[in-house]
């Protein structure tokens, strides 16, 4: 028994329906012969193919085709155990799922996680090198504005305004043009046009990155006005 995802390009589509046959192999090698009795439309996870687990079961690594980690109420155990049993799932205690391969899976988490720091981080450095610079080459400008009158406080309080608009005005553009790829893989996914965001997943990293713009125009601007202005006006850029 196979369940197949439906195909909208034709150069992909297998041309194998409902009743039909589809012959190949498993993962561990193992010829298989299965007919579709159902075809969907969107994948939602599950990938091009779903088959019946039975049938895989015996050619997986783990002997699991996915898990779910459930918390029982003290006294419970034995008849939710008996519930899911009943609806063909297979129940395990803790020791057992981590022995099926959840050891495995976390360490599949943690390196995700480590290559998004990594990434990040590149984006970090780039940020911060560009406002500093940026920042640096406008010396003789704060130096200007510095002897015809403002005082060190003023230019510093105009410089963190001025990293506010551009922290802001950087935030809405960067989720503005993430929405149109976001949609897109929504609507291919689940059909739905709003895309399902972990909102404070989001919003920590637009906050980071924010306040990663304003510390950088800090970092520059502090930089920039430790020469006396009257050095700096006359120097040569």
């Amino acid at each position: 028994m196979l369940f197949r995802e439906q195909c909208r390009d034709p150069s992909r589509a297998s041309g194998v329906g409902i009743g039909g046959t589809v012959v190949g192999h498993l993962g561990d090698g193992s010829p298989f012969e299965a007919t579709v009795v159902a075809v969907y439309e969107r994948g939602l996870g599950f990938g091009d193919l779903a088959m019946a687990v039975d049938a895989v079961r015996a050619h997986t690594t783990t002997g699991l085709d996915s898990f779910a980690l459930v918390t029982v109420d003290e006294g419970a155990s034995d008849e939710v155990r008996a519930a899911l049993g009943a609806r063909g799932l297979l129940v395990s205690d803790r020791s057992g799922q981590e022995a099926a391969g959840a050891a495995t899976q976390s360490q599949n988490g943690w390196t995700g996680l480590i290559a998004l720091l990594v990434i990040l981080g590149y984006i970090a450095i780039a940020v911060v090198n560009t406002l500093v610079m940026a920042t640096g080459e406008r010396s003789r400008e704060l130096a200007l504005l510095q002897l015809i009158g403002s005082s060190r406080g003023q230019v510093r309080s105009m410089m963190r305004i001025e990293a506010l608009l551009v922290a802001v005005i950087a935030m809405v553009f960067g989720v503005v043009v993430a929405l149109p790829p976001l949609i897109g893989m929504s609507m291919g996914i689940s059909g739905q046009p709003l895309p399902v965001l972990p909102v404070l997943g989001s919003l920590a990293i637009i906050a980071g990155m924010g306040a990663l713009a304003l510390v950088a125009m800090w970092i520059g601007t502090t930089a920039t006005m430790r020469t006396r202005p009257i050095d700096e006006i006359g120097s040569r850029q």
